[in-house]
């Protein structure tokens, strides 16, 4: 499985303050069945100003230490921790869900926040965009709503060959209550990405009913974990995924972490409905 948003990269956000805590994220997803991390720290929000080489230098670094990790042992994601097990579905759907190739690999990337000055701040390294292909952006929309003249910023960013992929809609508060917007930004040819932690309902009630909303509407395309810690907010994709596919069926809930976040590391548009 592809994890397309994680904050798994220590001392830039409010993801792990330590390298061990990203090894021990790194543990976890690896034995869910991850085997490649979009690292997207929080970028241009106000708090978090994580700039292109800032990220890339992070990312180089956690790569080396997990490769001398695999080195020293085969045995990397064996241990089991209580939270992960607790969150963890079916054997049957880990399974089918997991790869033979035990390696893990970290690419980079952002969560960037919503600016008007988005287009001249990718131009000038402020922000990243996924896999720095230059062909998506994880982009954010504050909490509390959509702000103002948001479509042409996205529709610039079209223009120029980026597509942009709004994070956690479920989770902002104009478009759990007035969808009309964030369904005309996906006619327009934007992409959706949903929290796992949404679709089983460890965001609360309200959130799922959302998320399941978007869902079922074809209104989100790719499932991410959002994760920021090993313990509250894991690095776990495969709940979800059982989750989705009561709403969507198996074979296009696993898409959703397979073949939709390939086609954006390749730059190619996923086929989705």
């Amino acid at each position: 499985m592809i994890d397309l948003h994680c904050h798994i990269l220590y001392g830039v956000d409010d993801g792990p303050e330590t390298m061990e805590e990203s090894m021990e994220m790194c543990r976890i997803s690896l034995r869910d069945g991850i085997r490649t991390i979009l690292a997207t720290p929080h970028t241009l929000n106000g708090v978090y100003l994580n700039d292109r080489s800032t990220i890339l230098a992070k990312v180089q670094e956690l790569n080396k230490e997990i490769t001398k990790f695999e080195a020293q042992s085969s045995e990397l994601g064996v241990e089991e921790t209580h939270s992960a097990i607790q969150r963890q579905p079916s054997k049957s759907l880990i399974s089918e869900l997991r790869t033979p190739n035990p390696e893990l690999e970290i690419l980079p990337g952002a969560d960037v926040h919503f600016s008007p000055e988005l287009l001249n701040e990718i131009e000038e390294g402020k922000a990243l965009t996924i896999g720095d292909g230059g062909k998506y952006l994880l982009l954010e929309f504050p909490h509390q709503g959509i702000p103002h003249g948001v479509e042409e910023v996205l529709f610039q960013l079209m223009v120029r060959g980026i597509i942009p992929i709004i994070s956690h809609p479920e989770r902002n508060l104009e478009i759990a209550y007035k969808t009309q917007r964030y369904l005309e930004m996906v006619r327009m040819g934007c992409l959706g990405q949903v929290t796992a932690m949404s679709l089983t309902g460890e965001f609360g009630e309200e959130v799922k009913r959302v998320a399941d909303k978007l869902l079922k509407a074809r209104l989100v395309h790719i499932i991410a974990t959002d994760a920021h810690s090993k313990n509250n907010r894991p690095p776990i994709l495969s709940s979800a995924v059982q989750a989705a596919a009561r709403i969507v069926g198996e074979a296009e809930a696993r898409k959703m972490v397979t073949e939709y976040p390939q086609a954006v590391l390749d730059g190619q548009r996923p086929n989705v409905p």
